[in-house]
């Protein structure tokens, strides 16, 4: 999850889990959001489960949080998931039709994943 995520959202996904992750950044992606001081019953425990929550609060501390969008909404979202589909080794089609994207689109995808998989390392890079 970290190749595509910023840091904070790689880090929430650490804590919580890429799905849940996913759900608060898909929810809350861009705003600010408010660590609570107990789980139980809170929008945080409502968006991520309450163990994610109380994991989160544990981490974090309780306080505010700005989330970063991190592609979990819109064509971030499914850019996001059109790549890493892509990476498990789904079909053009598959992911056209799950993410609803144009199959060019995914193939472009599928292009700039193949050449970074490719890409020789510069001298600098070791």
């Amino acid at each position: 999850m970290g190749n595509y995520l910023p840091a904070v959202a790689a880090e929430i996904a650490e804590v919580i889990g890429e799905a849940a992750a996913l759900r608060l950044l898909g929810a809350r992606g861009g705003t600010q959001i408010s660590i609570p001081v107990r789980a139980t019953g809170s929008m945080l425990a409502r968006l991520v489960g309450e163990a994610e929550a109380q994991a989160m609060i544990d981490t974090f501390g309780p306080g505010k949080l700005t989330l970063p969008t991190a592609g979990a909404r819109g064509v971030g979202a499914r850019r996001a998931r059109a790549m890493r589909m892509l990476r498990k080794g789904h079909s053009l089609q598959e992911v056209a039709l799950a993410c609803d994207l144009h199959i060019r689109t995914v193939s472009n995808y599928r292009a700039q994943i193949d050449r970074d998989s490719g890409q020789m390392d510069l001298p600098f890079d070791s």
